[in-house]
């Protein structure tokens, strides 16, 4: 469209600052001058060189969110524009300044916005715009101080989003809103370290290779200095016949190497003859220089006076079996021992720990408490009953030579070691729940174990959860944690390994960054079951699923993968799930035929949080417990929680590969954990 249109508007107006956001959220670029004449506010918008003109503030919305085609800000269907024309007018007569009938509008707007993200749709929409603009006018002004929870979540992810920030400055969601799905509690940054490694006196001192080459610098500003590097030779050859060798030395801190080269003179070198090759380990004391070839900005010059090699461990070359070329990810595998060194799992090994770290830190700050939960257990958690057994009898039956003991044709357990059948656990959030009935706030991060012979390139028999547990909270709740802490660990990664995302990006997923900046670029989406249902039916002509959609289904990969990246095209939350496909702790809803569950479904990934309300009612938990044909005697302590001071608690469960496995791109479930095991394999 010809010439950027103008605004002409007062700057400190309410309606102009309506128009304003929403132009900044459509990218569209305005420019604003205040009226010439005086006279009453007046407020238009000049277009085509001021030959045309559109007046009244909810025209000029229109108007901005028809500017460009396929942008969304006036809703993705004609349904969904015709939504946004009503709340336009609702919040114009509803939302004045001041407002006639202010406690029935926000009791309007809770009741809409219980179960949404936004007034209409996915995302945010001229609509939110204008009705956020009022009501945080109508908040800064004393009129409407107290707002009601789903409301303030949302005008918290409203001042979120980057156009209402542009707009308004200064502007910040209260405490209420602060745990709105766009906006986690803080941004984590890794502290920073001294330059010289601190714990490194048995070889003299060192510096992590990564101060020197991930510096923001490249490592210019300490040209000139004197460092000593330890690590690994990723390659080594010699030059100027054998006066001069160059050797690519890597410590783990990061996935850039750094070059050293090394003078004949220096002290140590006759060494290295023939014991420097690939996987040889070393220690390098020299000077900072100028690269001057164009792969780095720097390396390191061992020459002179005080320079000096120090080899710590030789290599014969032909017997390595890891070499200067890249291996399969199944070789890879056959030596676990050695693979932290190669390229892949070493930006896996530094991501996976900077999402541990980022995991503690999110909910310390945010007033959980963690709490270390049994590996042996009794109970069944998700009763499926693939669990890998717990026993001393058959050891002990061996060592004898005399039979297993039996009791009318069963094992008799009260021979066994814990007196009864034991288990290692699928899970700890049954343990952890009781913690949360006491303390409000906890989670567990630790191993679980699953006997399920499956031979997928996503499950594995030992894996590591995330389990967070909250008292006080219903499902809504516990969706707004899931996402902030989803948020939050990708964001910590992306802040602070920028090199290991690279290497995925180039290696393993083109387009992995993208995709990370638009899990964080806006709230999730959000939809029942049911209405996940409907859409997948509707997408089933031209989707050609493999399993046919129909209600009562336990979604597939494929079906959850194509509502994250088809349908909503970013992370997916799915909720309120048919009861008899979930387990029996999650609470029955209100029509007894689903319960409030929910699972995030992550583009590329599919599901990688599930979550639920617990049934918090004795009677409904023992029907339930009886309708999953379990023995409510094995959960007589659970049992208790219900019936000694019970309150409404939420949780959910993250399989921290499944996260790993989001954040970096790769695949196969087997190369984002140190040592796998699954059915035939627990080497190492």
């Amino acid at each position: 469209m010809p010439g950027a249109p103008c605004l002409v508007a007062s700057p400190s107006d309410v309606s102009t600052q309506k128009i304003l956001v929403a132009a900044h959220a459509a990218g569209v670029d305005l420019r604003l001058e205040a009226p010439k004449t005086p006279g009453p506010p007046e407020i238009r918008l000049e277009v085509a060189g001021n030959k045309q003109c559109v007046r009244y503030a909810n025209a000029i919305l229109r108007f901005i969110g028809r500017y460009y085609d396929g942008v969304e800000v006036y809703g993705s269907t004609f349904f969904e524009s015709a939504e946004v024309d009503s709340w336009l007018d609702w919040g114009e007569m509803e939302l004045a300044n001041p407002p006639l009938q202010m406690e029935q509008a926000l009791e309007t707007l809770e009741k809409h916005l219980d179960q949404r993200v936004f007034l209409v749709g996915q995302r945010f929409t001229i609509a939110d715009a204008s009705l956020s603009v009022a009501l945080h006018s109508l908040q800064s002004q004393g009129l409407a101080t107290s707002l009601p929870r789903a409301t303030k979540r949302w005008l918290g992810t409203c001042m979120a989003q980057e156009a209402f920030a542009a707009v308004i400055k200064g502007a910040k969601p209260s405490a209420a809103s602060a745990s709105a799905p766009s906006a986690p509690s803080a941004k984590p940054k890794a502290a920073e370290q001294p330059f010289e490694d601190r714990y490194s006196s048995a070889v003299g001192g060192r510096s992590e290779i990564k101060r020197i080459v991930a510096a923001e610098d490249q490592g210019k500003s300490l040209v000139g200095k004197k460092v000593s590097v330890c690590g690994w030779v990723r390659t080594a050859r010699e030059a100027d016949k054998g006066k001069i060798m160059f050797v690519q030395l890597n410590d783990g801190s990061t996935p850039l190497d750094i070059q050293v080269v090394i003078d004949s003179g220096a002290k140590g070198f006759d060494s290295l003859k023939g014991k420097v090759g690939t996987g040889a380990s070393m220690k390098c004391t020299g000077e900072v220089v100028a690269s001057p070839g164009g792969k780095q900005a720097v390396e390191v010059l061992v020459k002179g006076d005080g320079s000096e090699v120090i080899l710590f461990g030789g290599v014969d070359a032909k017997e390595y079996p890891l070499s200067k070329k890249g291996h399969s990810h199944e070789f890879l595998r056959s030596i676990a021992h050695l693979r932290p060194r190669s390229n892949l799992i070493g930006c896996v090994a530094r991501v996976r720990s900077a999402l541990a770290y980022a995991t503690h830190e999110f909910f310390r700050s945010n007033g959980f408490m963690y709490v270390h939960t049994p590996l042996i257990t009794a109970a069944d958690c998700e009763g499926a009953g693939e669990m890998f057994q717990v026993t001393t009898m058959m050891a002990e039956a061996e060592k004898d030579g005399k039979p297993l003991p039996m009791v009318n044709g069963k094992f008799d357990y009260t021979k066994d070691f814990f007196q009864k059948p034991a288990f290692l656990t699928v899970s700890g959030q049954l343990s952890v729940e009781n913690y949360c009935c006491a303390l409000s706030k906890v989670y567990t991060f630790g191993p679980t174990f699953r006997a399920e012979n499956s031979h997928t390139s996503r499950h594995l028999a030992e894996f590591w959860m995330i389990e967070p547990e909250l008292a006080f909270a219903d499902i809504h709740d516990d969706m707004n944690v899931a996402e902030d802490y989803l948020k939050y660990c990708v964001r910590y990664v992306m802040e602070n390994h920028k090199q290991d995302l690279d290497f995925f990006e180039d290696k393993i997923e083109k387009g992995l960054i993208k995709r990370l900046e638009n899990l964080l670029a806006e709230p999730f989406a959000r939809v029942t079951y049911t209405e996940a249902i409907d859409i997948l039916l509707k997408e089933s002509p031209k989707a050609n699923f493999q399993v046919p959609v129909e209600w009562g289904m336990d979604l597939g990969s494929e079906h959850e993968r194509h509502l994250a990246e088809k349908v909503f095209k970013k992370p997916t939350v799915v909720y309120n799930y048919p009861k008899d496909i979930k387990a029996f702790y999650m609470r029955l809803n209100e029509d007894n035929k689903t319960v409030a569950a929910m699972d995030v479904l992550a583009p590329a990934i599919g599901e990688v949080i599930g979550g639920s309300q617990r049934e918090e009612r004795l009677d409904v938990l023992d029907r339930r417990i009886t309708e999953m044909d379990l023995n409510p005697q094995d959960y007589w302590w659970y049992r208790d929680l219900r019936r000694y001071g019970s309150v409404p608690h939420s949780g959910f469960g993250l399989g921290f590969e499944r996260l790993i496995m989001l954040t970096t791109g790769v695949e196969n479930i087997r190369d984002v954990i140190p040592y796998p095991r699954y059915p035939g394999h627990a080497e190492f």
